[in-house]
């Protein structure tokens, strides 16, 4: 864990199961995104050559009727910068991407993903909760990503298949009912 976005390329580290950029978000940006209707938020799918990863969310931003300024800039040029990193760490040219606005929690057990890693932000709502693989189901202190963190966890298919040793969940959902939007960034080979 760490403030560099440089804490990312840890995750080549043997012995590492995630490494976690910490980052703070602008006060602005973040009162802009709390502030948007859920329908304004895009909801987006798609496996995109790395290069053009911006300009895919730039579009969904567009389908969706997400406001264009500067805080909207400021959405499509992290996702696409945080594509980037994620590819020149795992050597891919294109990458499956998803925005998803979260009304429900998702996937309520501890696991490891079926992908080689994945990156996880969330900008708005609670991070992702982690905690280490603990044996015979003892239990251990659960940790969360700080809001704007960029997350990236080994996932089973890892390629010298080590064991990560660190299993993540989606949050519940908060009890007012304010909906989760997650970014994930997953390789494709």
């Amino acid at each position: 864990m760490g403030s560099d976005p440089d804490i990312l390329s840890s995750i080549r580290s043997s012995g590492i199961g995630a490494a976690i950029w910490t980052r703070p978000l602008d006060p602005g940006f973040l009162t802009w995104i709390d502030g948007l209707p859920t329908e304004r938020l895009p909801d987006f799918r798609a496996v995109v050559p790395v290069h053009l990863v911006e300009a895919a969310v730039i579009a969904a931003c567009e389908a969706a009727g997400t406001p264009q300024g500067n805080a909207r800039d400021m959405l499509t040029g992290d996702i696409g910068a945080l594509a980037l990193i994620f590819s020149a760490i795992l050597s891919v040219r294109e990458v499956r991407v998803r925005l998803e606005v979260i009304r429900e929690t998702m996937c309520p057990k501890f696991h490891v993903d079926a992908v080689q890693a994945r990156l996880l932000c969330t900008y708005r709502g609670s991070g992702t909760e982690y905690v280490p693989e603990a044996p015979g189901g003892e239990t251990r202190q659960i940790r969360q990503t700080a809001r704007g963190s960029a997350a990236l966890f080994r996932g089973r298919l890892w390629p010298d298949a080590e064991p990560t040793g660190l299993l993540h969940r989606s949050p519940e959902v908060t009890p007012d009912g304010r909906a989760r939007f997650l970014l994930v960034i997953d390789p494709v080979e």
